[in-house]
């Protein structure tokens, strides 16, 4: 009797015709755009919205490292001095504004505090329901799945783009390119390696997508929430929420470990509002219960201290930051974070040139940011939306896509218009001969502009190279996410089935 693997191999294969493989390719490649919609709409799930802040944050990821990967110094605050003695003067840098298209590290951020929101939730209401074994099951297949759901797309992906290299004859900036795909491989190997060691301490990215660096950051903080779970199952409720309150306290201010504060916080989120959810646990009361109360009685007030909450958290998702630069030069004549830096605990200002000190203030404000779209409701609204759903669906494509892309795509368009010229010998080799051929041409239709950030040349190149990005991250879902996805869940079952 044949293995009921071969089995459904060989009825797969049967099941292959050129009809079928043409409509499967065509439906692949097909922007989603351009594909029939089904007349069924999908009921949106009641965290469908954070799907969509997600998306609208690896969006703004994307328009961060445009924007800051070609003007120098944007990312200090506006009327700043940076490198060499230059000013920031563009309007992009203005309070508020900033937090949409500098606030990239906002954004990772606020991807810790979603991720801690999200992820423990069936845990926690098996806790609720008492139902320990199925707990420990569930947290069984979530540290098993997890690490594989993470880190097999960026693997994926990162081969592909290092094999596309030799394949097609390709030329990026960074990173250094092997003699030939086999040397390439080898490569890439050694840096998977290292990349997937979790525990590991300096740059925690692979050189073929420095972006990757959160990911072994969000496995960490996963396991740690699961962790933490693990060891406070066996304690009544109460204690459990007030100690990881205390947790989030600890890591923020005392640790200097605002990454896993957002793990903990959205973790705190999920779990108060499944108790406020849950009519059978209002026995259990803790200290700002009055105050809640009170809250939900007068809901103006709530609405108005949540949308204050809102825009102070706004105003934290644009803090100056930029590496290289101590933090008395970074906050120095900027309105409101001068004081707000003094704040900061000694514990994320060790080393002069130390760029730990961003995460604090950040961390506070993905928190309120969070509660504040959870509980305003045309603000839950927009993310529910169907382009913030759209992002939200491709989020972790476009975010492990798009630095990449900007090597491949978006580095030649900013030497064609201009935005960029040859600095160094590498790149007048490189570049050297693209450079303004297309903004010194006859037929270029736009004029020059001395607005910092928003020159014409500068946002053709966005406008041509962030919908190839969408297209890109389409396919990066249906081939390396989705995939992952599926497999982490059969590597689960393999492992479970060894018992």
């Amino acid at each position: 009797m044949a293995h009921p693997v071969i089995e459904r191999i060989v009825a797969a294969v049967k099941g292959v015709s050129v009809k079928r493989i043409a409509a499967t390719l065509l439906e692949t490649f097909t922007p989603e755009i351009l594909q029939r919609r089904k007349t069924v709409t999908k009921r949106l799930g009641h965290t469908a919205y954070l799907d969509g802040l997600r998306g609208v944050a690896a969006f703004c990821v994307v328009l961060m490292h445009l924007l800051s990967y070609t003007h120098p110094g944007v990312e200090v605050c506006y009327g700043s001095l940076y490198y060499w003695g230059h000013v920031n003067h563009s309007v992009l840098s203005l309070p508020f504004i900033r937090a949409f298209v500098l606030g990239g590290h906002f954004a990772v951020q606020l991807f810790f505090v979603i991720s801690g929101y999200v992820l423990p939730r069936r845990l926690i209401q098996l806790l609720h329901e008492g139902r320990r074994e199925g707990f420990i099951e569930n947290v069984h297949s979530a540290m098993v799945r997890r690490p594989f759901r993470l880190f097999l797309p960026i693997l994926w992906s990162t081969l592909a783009f290092a094999m596309s290299w030799h394949m097609f004859g390709l030329e990026t900036p960074w990173p250094a390119h092997q003699a030939n795909i086999i040397l390439e491989i080898v490569e890439w190997i050694n840096e998977s390696s290292k990349f997937v060691f979790f525990f590991r301490r300096g740059d925690l990215y692979t050189r073929y997508n420095t972006h990757s660096w959160t990911i072994p950051v969000e496995l960490q903080g996963s396991m740690f929430i699961y962790l933490w779970l693990f060891l406070t199952h066996t304690i009544d409720t109460r204690r459990r929420v007030l100690l990881t309150l205390g947790m989030v306290i600890y890591l923020a201010i005392g640790a200097a470990g605002a990454w896993y504060a957002g793990f903990f916080a959205g973790m705190l989120t999920a779990e108060l509002d499944m108790l406020a959810a849950d009519g059978s646990t209002t026995n259990i009361q803790f200290p700002w219960d009055g105050f809640r109360r009170w809250l939900n009685v007068h809901r103006r007030i709530k609405q108005t201290l949540l949308h204050v909450m809102l825009v102070c958290g706004l105003f934290l998702a644009g803090e100056p930051s930029l590496d290289g630069m101590n933090i008395e030069g970074v906050f120095e004549g900027c309105i409101g974070w001068e004081t707000l830096s003094k704040l900061i605990p000694p514990a994320y200002s060790e080393g002069q040139y130390s760029a730990t000190y961003r995460w604090f203030w950040l961390f506070w404000g993905a928190w309120m940011v969070l509660v504040a779209v959870k509980e305003i409701d045309w603000v839950r609204w927009l993310f529910e939306t169907r382009p913030s759903q759209y992002l939200g669906k491709h989020s972790f494509s476009l975010y492990f896509v798009h630095g990449p892309m900007i090597g491949i795509l978006s580095e030649r368009l900013f030497y064609l218009t201009a935005v960029k010229q040859p600095i160094d010998f590498t790149s007048y080799v490189r570049y050297g001969p693209i450079y303004d051929q297309w903004h010194g041409a006859a037929w270029w239709p736009f004029p020059d502009s001395d607005i910092n950030g928003l020159e014409p040349n500068f946002l053709f190149c966005c406008a041509i190279s962030i919908p190839v990005f969408l297209y890109v991250a389409e396919l990066g879902t249906k081939w390396f996410d989705t995939p992952s996805v599926a497999a982490s869940k059969w590597i689960y079952l393999e492992v479970n089935s060894m018992r």
